[in-house]
């Protein structure tokens, strides 16, 4: 698969798949294709006509990388975090939202640093300090204080994803 990367043993982020890279996951046994482009940025709902065909879950989390909201991060984690959809494919135009999100959540939940998150990126290989919206994105979520009880409720939901360091 061109452009993915491994997040963890149950998740690979990237770009836009291509048939060719659906079909690969397909063999792979990847269960769940989540689209986080908005609906601009889709043309002509490709990815899911090809995932119905190969018979890969599909789902659709249309997010603004201009105004993504709590309900947004909280239906990604609900997706992420749901038993039975692993192995998952998560991606939007160049990976960056999802990879955001999942280092968002792990610095909550880990009460880690803001800048953990653009270190975290680093290592991944995508630079997020330099994506404006996104930059304001993490700030605003990690102060807001209604996201520690989403990261904890999904956290408690599914401990055995989140082992906490000793």
């Amino acid at each position: 698969m061109r452009n993915a990367r491994k997040y963890n043993t149950r998740i690979t982020l990237g770009g836009v798949p291509t048939r060719d890279d659906l079909f690969q996951m397909q063999t792979l046994g990847y269960r769940t294709v989540v689209d986080l482009r908005d609906n601009e940025e889709k043309f002509g709902g490709q990815v899911k006509r090809w995932c119905n065909d190969l018979e890969l879950r599909y789902v659709d989390i249309p997010i603004r990388r201009t105004a993504i909201t709590i309900d947004d991060a909280t239906r990604f984690y609900a997706t992420v975090f749901a038993e039975g959809v692993a192995p998952l494919y998560l991606f939007s135009r160049f990976g960056k939202r999802p990879l955001a999100l999942l280092l968002l959540f792990e610095a909550v939940l880990l009460k880690e640093p803001l800048v953990r998150i653009y270190q975290g990126a680093a290592e991944f290989g995508l630079n997020l300090e330099g994506d404006l919206c996104l930059r304001t994105f993490l700030v605003e979520f990690y102060n807001n204080p209604e996201l520690p009880p989403v990261i904890k409720r999904f956290a408690r939901s599914r401990p055995d994803l989140f082992e906490t360091p000793p």
